[in-house]
Formats: C-alpha cells, sequence, structure tokens
C-alpha cells in the first residue's frame, strides 16, 4: 500500500449562513477547517421571517412597492453572501453561495445537504439550555437528526 493516494474524505461542507444577526457572519472557523481539509464550502443563506426582520432593520429606506423591497431584499442578501465567498476566496478556499427563501430553515439546509452531496455540514450553536432550548428549539438539533453526512456543531 506504500505511495497510494487515499482521497479526501471531505470535499465539499455545507455552511449555513446566519442572517439574522446584527453582524456580518463569522466563517473564520469554516475556511480555516476548508483549507485544512482543501474542501470546497457551500454557504447557503436561508431567508426566513427572523432574517428579513433583521435585514429590514438594517435597510432604513424601504422602497416604494413590495415587489422593490423584495428584490432589494434579495440584492441585498446576494451581496452579503458574495462578500463571504470573497473572504474565503482571498484564503485561498473555493466557495459558493446560494440564496433561498423559505420558513422552514432546517428543512433547506437538509435539502440542500442532499442536493449537493456534501461530506459535511457545520452549523453554529449559542449552547442553549432548559427552558430556552425548549422554546425555541435548536436548528442544530433539528440537522443533527436528520442530515445525511456527519454534522460538526460549532458554539459560538
Amino acid at each position: 500500500m506504500v505511495g497510494r493516494m487515499v482521497a479526501p474524505v471531505v470535499r465539499r461542507i455545507l455552511v449555513p449562513v446566519e442572517l439574522a444577526e446584527s453582524r456580518e457572519p463569522d466563517l473564520a472557523y469554516a475556511i480555516g477547517l476548508a483549507a485544512q481539509l482543501r474542501a470546497e464550502l457551500l454557504l447557503l443563506a436561508v431567508v426566513d421571517t427572523p432574517a428579513t426582520v433583521s435585514l429590514i432593520g438594517r435597510h432604513r429606506a424601504m422602497a416604494g412597492s413590495g415587489r422593490d423591497f423584495d428584490q432589494a431584499l434579495q440584492e441585498e442578501v446576494q451581496q452579503m453572501v458574495q462578500r463571504l465567498v470573497d473572504q474565503a476566496a482571498a484564503a485561498g478556499v473555493h466557495a459558493l453561495g446560494h440564496l433561498t427563501f423559505s420558513e422552514d430553515v432546517e428543512e433547506q439546509i437538509l435539502k440542500e445537504a442532499l442536493v449537493q452531496r456534501v461530506d459535511l455540514i457545520l452549523v453554529r450553536s449559542r449552547g442553549r439550555s432548559g427552558i430556552m432550548k425548549a422554546l425555541l428549539g435548536s436548528t442544530a438539533g433539528e440537522i443533527l437528526k436528520a442530515a445525511p453526512c456527519p454534522v460538526l456543531v460549532a458554539r459560538t
């Protein structure tokens, strides 16, 4: 077996991007992991109601009609995702960004994992427990239960 190359176990990493946060998502850990594994990052932004509310707050100036606002919102999220793709590229990591609108964030993440045939899902968790977890649920927990591949939960 000397000289035989072993194929990498992790070639594609799916990273859901949290848009409801007030600050730009931090991808340093995901980028570092992808660089070490020589893996591709697939960044998924799922726009749901909390993300939309947060983005509206950042917008400050809403467009006149609903259609104009929807287009402006989509363009803003695409720009955010592109900045993250560019950040990964600056670190030497190939990344692709994808945007979707859905109220079922976990379902969209799991669908993307299947469609893109990823080898790993990297999710962030705030480490809630007790009543907060019972009330709010856990995206990371739901993904862990149904993921078609290994899941790495990074505590934030």
